[in-house]
């Protein structure tokens, strides 16, 4: 998606009504699927008329849906700083308040597609492999590597067999060996994409690893792999990209496997508490 439609979609003049603001924010979020979509599926997805996404489009000065996605291919994949030639414009915005405002909007309307992902079927489907797998793993890179090993960490209180795999040996050999035949992997992984992300997905799905894929609406090859997918929204402003909706996501996520697994998660999480008064970690309530 070049830069020239991405601020197109954020200006004032495309979101001047309800609807204006319905309809560029599903193009924003559904960039991935956007090549196969039409105006009638956009209508649906929104809630407008065709009528009223083809009056939009050519407001925009787009002759039509075709026209969009043939700007759409010119894009290149964007950087994390979407910034040059804007400080002026954004510290005017940050004085008045109206940076702040604009990033806590994106983050409701992001939290409200999160809402929407764990209605489907691709997220039951990944609690019950959270919750049945023997074992566990989680691989992330680059700057969600921390978010992944925090996701780690929490559903390691509500059972056991879970582990982060930082592949440091240069193998995954702990995920890809074959010894456990029910194994999980929850795969995150978000723009710009690493390298080996993909890589690690297909070879883990072809050892029967069950993979369960965290990422956003720029990955083009989500749906690609056999893999369970949970897209979200992606970075949409000009600035470095947060962790809040993966966070959110997340912790989500774990939420719903604790509730999962009912009952079965007591003797763990008392005895994950003994642990810590024995070694001391925490202050005495």
């Amino acid at each position: 998606m070049s830069a020239k439609l991405l601020e197109l979609l954020q200006s004032p003049e495309a979101r001047q009504t309800k609807s204006d603001h319905l309809i560029a924010n599903y193009i924003e979020r559904n960039l991935a699927e956007m090549p196969f979509e039409t105006a009638k599926s956009i209508a649906e997805g929104v809630g407008v008329s065709q009528m009223t996404v083809g009056r939009y489009l050519r407001r925009l000065g787009y002759e039509g849906l075709e026209d969009l996605k043939r700007e759409m291919r010119k894009g290149a994949a964007r950087t994390a700083w979407q910034v040059s030639g804007q400080w002026d414009r954004l510290q005017d915005d940050a004085r008045d308040g109206r940076l702040l405002a604009g990033l806590i909007q994106q983050q409701i309307d992001d939290l409200g597609a999160i809402y929407n992902i764990t209605l489907s079927a691709e997220w039951k489907q990944a609690v019950h492999e959270l919750a049945t797998a023997e074992e566990v793993y989680v691989a992330a890179w680059q700057n969600v590597r921390g978010v992944a090993q925090y996701f780690a960490n929490q559903i390691s209180y509500a059972r056991p067999g879970v582990a982060f795999a930082d592949g440091l040996n240069g193998t995954y050999s702990e995920i890809l060996d074959g010894r456990c035949k029910n194994r999980c992997l929850v795969l995150m992984d978000v723009r710009r994409f690493a390298s080996k992300a993909r890589l690690l997905a297909e070879e883990a799905a072809r050892s029967g690893v069950k993979v369960i894929l965290v990422t956003d609406d720029s990955c083009i090859w989500a749906r690609e792999i056999e893999a369970t997918a949970l897209i979200m929204p992606g970075a949409k402003g000009p600035l470095w990209d947060g962790a809040a909706t993966s966070v959110a996501l997340l912790d989500l996520l774990v939420a719903n496997l604790v509730v999962e697994m009912g009952n079965s998660i007591n003797a763990r999480v008392d005895r994950l508490t003994e642990l810590q008064d024995l070694f001391g970690d925490f202050e005495k309530e």
